[in-house]
């Protein structure tokens, strides 16, 4: 397989890239780990707990939880997970490690990485964040309107968690666009090829 020069990434792509992981793993997850071990923090304590062990708001039908781990845990569990992820692809997109597979992942080490694995993802990502944030006009001033102190987390998510999801949904597809655009030779040479 012939190598392919891919140019760095400008200064703004990089900036892109690092608020893509940021937002996430620095924003993101801090907030939730909490919240996953039943620390009801910037939440309301009373509806958080029977939130949390699925006994209302959303959780209801997962009364025993899942695999013994409570309900509300289990889906913090899962959203923190794919933050990380998100947030890893997110860096990916302007790291060496992005091109090239580093040496130690054993078999693929040293390979180039082919154009369409961090594209669909970043690509999928970047339209589901884009299309929630278009309906966020309507249902933050909803939710902040209907907030009680039956509903955990609707101001600590409308104060905190809303800029952090507004800046990976602008850094994430443009970072993407960043790496299409560093790579839309490798791309277009290994499609010509297949």
């Amino acid at each position: 397989m012939d190598t392919i020069e891919v140019a760095e990434p400008p200064r703004w792509a990089r900036i892109a890239g690092t608020v893509g992981w940021m937002a996430p793993i620095l924003g993101f997850v801090p907030l939730h780990l909490p919240w996953i071990f039943g620390i009801p923090f910037l939440a309301h304590a009373e509806s958080f707990e029977a939130w949390y062990h699925g006994r209302s708001n959303g959780t209801e039908s997962l009364p025993g939880g899942i695999m013994g781990i409570p309900a509300g845990a289990f889906y913090l569990v899962v959203l923190t997970l794919l933050a990380i992820l998100g947030g890893v692809l997110s860096l990916g997109l302007i790291r060496p490690w992005g091109l090239v597979y580093p040496l130690w992942i054993p078999l693929l080490g040293g390979r180039r990485v082919p154009v369409w694995f961090p594209l669909t993802p970043t690509m999928l990502g970047s339209a589901l964040m884009v299309g929630y944030t278009l309906t966020l006009p309507v249902q933050i001033p909803r939710a902040i309107a209907d907030a009680s102190p039956a509903d955990p987390f609707t101001i600590t998510g409308a104060l905190i968690g809303l800029p952090i999801l507004l800046a990976w949904t602008v850094a994430l597809p443009v970072a993407g666009w960043s790496y299409f655009q560093r790579t839309r030779r490798a791309f277009l040479l290994s499609s010509a090829s297949a």
